[in-house]
């Protein structure tokens, strides 16, 4: 999979992907430099990747919504409203 979205919570995507046993790879999409936003997201990203680690490592919760798989291949008519 490629994962693509802003450089400063890129890691934490691909990180998280390959938790769930996904072979994923990064591309940042937004070059852009926010000034006044970015120093509140990269001190929100570090706390959200503190928690995604104690998530994906140590507490592994189950999921909250099971059901039948859904194959990603065909048409996608498998999701219509019946």
């Amino acid at each position: 999979m490629i994962i693509t979205s802003q450089k400063y919570h890129l890691m934490r995507a691909v990180f998280i992907a390959w938790e769930l046993g996904v072979e994923a790879f990064g591309v940042a999409a937004d070059k852009h430099v926010y000034h006044g936003v970015m120093l509140k997201s990269e001190l929100r990203e570090i706390a959200a990747r503190n928690k995604d680690f104690l998530t994906a490592k140590i507490f592994k919760p189950l999921p909250k919504y099971l059901g039948e798989v859904i194959p990603v291949t065909g048409n996608g008519r498998a999701t219509d409203d019946k």
